[in-house]
């Protein structure tokens, strides 16, 4: 019975070991959802404001209370999101946050990215970065107007990476002549 109750104890070890070390641990973003700000106006293309809480912003972004004729099926009080360029100009968000690139680390990156129905869409690049250097990027997730599609940017750091100790970076710029949004931004390690 003693050597029974030995190996249920060694196999319950194993196993919470195994899971604590497939533990995913959220990294914090400063206004993730672009919701810390409120904004007393009607929700439509002409409430918005800058800049953005959290964020360093570039040119022709802020923040926007999207109504469904952005979105439709959005609430009647509106949703929040980033606004990032417009028809002449492209524009971007920055973040630098208080962790740092750590070694053997799996950094996931997922950014929520939307295409207004009544804007242009030209396209968006998406990254994960530190010491201003790129660790890994993304421009894949096409929403179609009135849309919000996922973009899943994953770096993983190996055992010595060259910016080892420096601040994550999250950098999304918009591409082209168009406007993009987004509406939640996430970062977990692993």
């Amino acid at each position: 019975m003693r050597r029974y109750t030995m190996l249920v104890l060694l196999a319950s070890v194993l196993a919470w070991s195994a899971s604590a070390q497939d533990a995913t641990t959220p990294i914090t973003i400063l206004n993730p959802q672009f919701n810390v700000d409120t904004l007393g106006c009607s929700p439509g293309s002409n409430c918005n404001s800058f800049p953005i809480t959290g964020w360093i912003v570039g040119p022709a972004t802020g923040l926007l209370k999207a109504s469904a004729v952005q979105y439709p099926g959005t609430p009647a009080d509106g949703i929040y999101v980033a606004y990032i360029g417009g028809p002449s100009v492209t524009g971007s968000i920055f973040q630098t946050l208080g962790v740092t690139v750590g070694a053997n680390v799996t950094y996931t990156l997922t950014v929520r990215v939307g295409a207004r129905a009544d804007e242009v869409f030209t396209g968006y690049y998406a990254a994960l970065g530190a010491g201003n250097a790129t660790l890994a990027s993304g421009d894949a997730a096409i929403p179609l107007g009135g849309k919000f599609v996922n973009d899943v940017i994953v770096y993983d750091s190996g055992s010595s990476p060259a910016q080892l100790g420096q601040p994550l970076q999250i950098l999304i710029k918009s591409v082209g002549t168009g406007q993009v949004n987004i509406s939640n931004v996430t970062l977990t390690a692993k």
